[in-house]
């Protein structure tokens, strides 16, 4: 079964909606079905294991309705009762305000009758009861509704509880759901007080807070998302000029800027949708969902909330949209019902419309970045390497200068940097170029904590087999690793392989930004200080400034002739670039030929390829790129757009595309994912480079890894400090 999100959600059928009716009529939602169509549907119902629970609402005839309380009483189905329909169709005759009615008289008729409802959820074992607020009465009356609707809940609320106690069972959830708030005589749209989840949230407040009824909650439809519009107000402001105007002062609709006044005009009103960001506003009274469709053609047969199946060619619900809901209720830890409101019409039938739904909610919830979730945790850096541990690294390098050169001189290096023929490293040189942006910062980079918090969280983890980097970063980390082994823990370099990153002159942004001269490590120091390769960066610019491309090709071809000599093996990382202005940076060529082209020139430098590695972006068209050489890849990953399930994906298709592919070097993409934890970042990785995990899968371990082992470094400073 493929990963994926909300698993243990149970997914529900809104009945009458799934089922309206033999011929797809609405006897159902009328509360008039015969007995053959009620119970060979939920009998349908029960034998589909995907389906956890049922939605019902009113069976009118006694002696049926029995029968199928009995039967679901009896069965594995969890029961939710909605009794929208009744309220819809308002057979009473009942204030279309319902129980938001401020007239006290048409309130209680309609709180009277959802009583009697709220009787029949408990005779069938409901779990919850779910109801509309009623007509919207106006912008002047909204705010005595509002009352009159908590007035309602509560009254609700109160009877509910004796039903509990009459019945022998806890109270059931009182659910109100959000319907659109649209004017309009069109009989798909329900223009309801609650409504836009600014009111809704005003009303699960007071009734939470005010009333202590936890027992109330809400209910959020995705296909009401797009009918669930915020009015906004767009203002224009005119400069006073006219004669006779200071005697205006003080009026309502003028301000004054820098001694000018202004009259403010409202000139527009802009209907914005709502997005599925709002979820997380609602959260705390969040206790049902809906997926469904809705149509907003006015000239579609369908307009408005009509609920049509999602393979509906003019629905407005699209498999995206199903994917950024369920991805906003997974990373608001969502734990509640999903139910499916979708109904067939004409010729199509209720099996095979929930059998696509199923489909089109399965497939949602397997996307990458749906199961990435990364709102769903908060990665601090400093929770992870406090200030206090950061600056006792100053105190180290100033009192023994020569503890580096001991520790790496004294360290026992693998015999060979890959076991199984693959690599996992962590790529962090990029400061050293000037290259400082993060996601969110464009010189977040620059801050050392930060950054080296960063790369200290992946070097901790067993799932990395090494890091390449600058000095700085290597014998900071060196000094760190010495303190774990005065801590007595395993010091974490011990399995690791350290690569050198040799030429970081070519600075981000600068003229010479192609001469790239071996500024950080030369082969020279790779041997002296012991570590276990070196890695060089060649750009290739046939433009102007093609010069000092061929400057470094020369510097790069010396060095690996060097770490021949040595043994010692070079990660070069060769690509083709170009920029369209001298006040453009320079953008790597992603195009199949132009990357095989620079890696068989890459490829012939330094008298020997026996121990070259190559490390390239994946794009489209990557096994031709592959067939450019019999030289092992590895993938990198390059600028972090705070979303690394692409450089997930992308290392995982690399690895498909060809047998060379045998790893992946990435940085940015892992350091700086975003909100999320590098170090659940860099499993994912390692366990679709070395386990053959795919994107998806690889995601769904991601999500065990987050935050693990938070103290690891704090607990081997405080033992050394004692």
């Amino acid at each position: 079964m493929p990963a994926m999100v909300l698993k243990d959600n149970p997914v529900t059928v809104v009945f009458p909606m799934a089922f309206p009716g033999r011929q797809n009529t609405d006897a159902m939602l009328r509360g008039e079905p015969d007995e053959r169509y009620l119970m060979e549907g939920l009998k349908a119902i029960d034998s589909d294991p995907y389906f956890k629970g049922i939605e019902i609402t009113r069976i009118k005839d006694p002696l049926l309705r029995k029968k199928a309380m009995d039967f679901l009483r009896s069965s594995r189905l969890r029961v939710y009762f909605g009794v929208q329909p009744v309220q819809i169709y308002n057979e009473e005759g009942f204030a279309p305000e319902d129980i938001s009615s401020v007239d006290e008289i048409e309130r209680k008729n309609s709180v009277e009758r959802l009583k009697e409802y709220i009787d029949q959820a408990y005779q069938f074992g409901a779990v919850s009861f779910i109801f509309q607020s009623g007509k919207d009465p106006g912008e002047d009356l909204r705010e005595p509704a509002k009352l009159a609707l908590i007035r309602s809940i509560v009254e609700l609320a109160r009877f509910s509880r004796e039903m509990s106690e009459r019945y022998g069972t806890e109270p059931i959830l009182l659910i109100l759901e959000m319907f659109d708030r649209i004017r309009s005589d069109h009989g798909a749209f329900h223009n309801q007080l609650i409504g836009p989840t600014k009111d809704a949230i005003d009303v699960a407040r007071r009734v939470h807070d005010e009333y202590s009824i936890k027992e109330f909650g809400l209910l959020y439809d995705l296909s009401h998302m797009y009918l669930l519009r915020n009015i906004k107000y767009r203002y224009e402001l005119v400069e006073i000029e006219l004669p006779g105007t200071e005697g205006q002062d003080g009026q309502e609709n003028q301000v004054q800027v820098n001694e000018r006044k202004y009259t403010v005009t409202r000139v527009e009103e802009v209907e914005e949708p709502e997005a599925p960001e709002v979820l997380k506003y609602i959260m705390p009274y969040l206790y049902h969902v809906h997926i469904g469709n809705c149509v907003l053609d006015p000239n579609d047969p369908l307009y408005g909330d009509t609920h049509p199946t999602f393979a509906y060619p003019n629905g407005a619900i699209r498999l995206r949209d199903v994917a950024n809901f369920v991805k906003a209720l997974h990373e608001m830890g969502y734990k509640g019902p999903i139910g499916f409101e979708i109904r067939p019409r004409g010729r199509e039938g209720s099996i095979p419309t929930l059998q696509h739904a199923k489909s089109f909610y399965d497939d949602a919830r397997t996307w990458q970045d749906v199961i990435h979730g990364p709102s769903a945790v908060r990665y601090a850096t400093r929770l992870f390497f406090p200030e206090w541990a950061f600056f006792r690294l100053t105190d180290m390098r100033v009192k023994n200068p020569d503890l580096i050169v001991q520790e790496l001189k004294s360290r026992k290096r693998k015999r060979k940097i890959t076991e199984d023929g693959f690599l996992v490293l962590l790529a962090a040189d990029h400061p050293a170029r000037g290259v400082l942006a993060s996601p969110d910062n464009p010189v977040g980079m620059a801050d050392r904590l930060e950054y080296l918090g960063r790369v200290l969280r992946v070097a901790t983890s067993p799932y990395i087999d090494g890091v390449m980097a600058t000095p700085d970063i290597i014998e900071d980390l060196v000094l760190i690793d010495r303190i774990f082994k005065e801590a007595g823990m395993k010091p974490f370099l011990e399995d690791k392989i350290l690569v050198g990153s040799m030429n970081r002159s070519g600075i981000y942004g600068t003229v010479f930004e192609m001469e790239d001269r071996m500024t950080s490590y030369r082969v020279e120091d790779l041997v002296d200080y012991n570590l276990d390769a070196g890695k060089i960066l060649f750009r290739l610019e046939t433009g102007r400034y093609s010069r000092y491309s061929i400057q470094t090709m020369s510097y790069a071809a010396e060095e690996i002739r060097k770490a021949n000599r040595y043994n010692l093996p070079i990660f070069i990382e060769p690509l083709p670039v170009y920029r369209e202005s001298e006040n453009e940076p320079y953008k790597v060529m992603m195009k199949p030929e132009e990357l095989a082209k620079v890696i068989n020139i890459a490829s012939a430098l330094g008298g020997s390829s026996a121990r070259l590695w190559i490390k390239v972006p994946y794009l489209e068209g990557f096994n031709r790129v592959a067939r450019s050489t019999t030289l092992p890849i590895l993938i990198l990953g390059g600028e972090s757009p705070g979303d690394p399930t692409y450089a997930i994906e992308n290392v995982s298709k690399a690895l498909a595309s060809a047998p060379n592919v045998r790893g992946s070097l990435v940085g940015r993409n892992v350091l700086f994912p975003g909100r999320d934890d590098p170090r659940a970042i860099a499993r994912a990785i390692y366990e679709v480079v070395h386990n053959s995990l795919s994107a998806a899968e690889a995601l769904e371990v991601m999500l065990e890894e987050r935050l693990k082992e938070m103290d690891l470094v704090k607990e081997a400073f405080l033992e050394v400090l004692k």
